[in-house]
């Protein structure tokens, strides 16, 4: 309660706010490449040319966004990790995103 000379104030509100957690596990084959620019001459993504580094068995891309679709195919959260995180080549990983709607 707020007191101003001459004016009281109350206020009361409440809100329902739900969590949701979504675990996305990334199997060991999947998401092997990346969409960063630097693996192509001159940065060009229209390019179609990967340079050498990035074509090696042992190339493994870091993971800093994790996108959220309904069934449709729509984008519905976009998660952006506070680090980036090196996917693994011979294992699954996987990512718990919690959100509040």
């Amino acid at each position: 309660m707020t007191v101003i000379p001459n004016f009281i104030m109350r206020s009361e509100s409440s809100r329902t706010i739900y969590e949701v957690e979504v675990f996305c596990t990334v199997e060991e084959g999947e998401f092997n490449m990346t969409l960063n620019p630097t693996i192509r001459p001159n940065r060009d993504m229209n390019s179609q040319t990967i340079l050498p580094f990035a074509t090696h068995s042992e190339f493994s891309p870091y993971i800093t966004t994790i996108g959220l679709y309904n069934e449709d195919g729509e984008l519905l959260i976009i998660g952006k990790l506070g680090q980036p995180v090196k996917k693994p080549l011979h294992s699954d990983i996987t990512f718990v995103i919690r959100f509040d709607m």
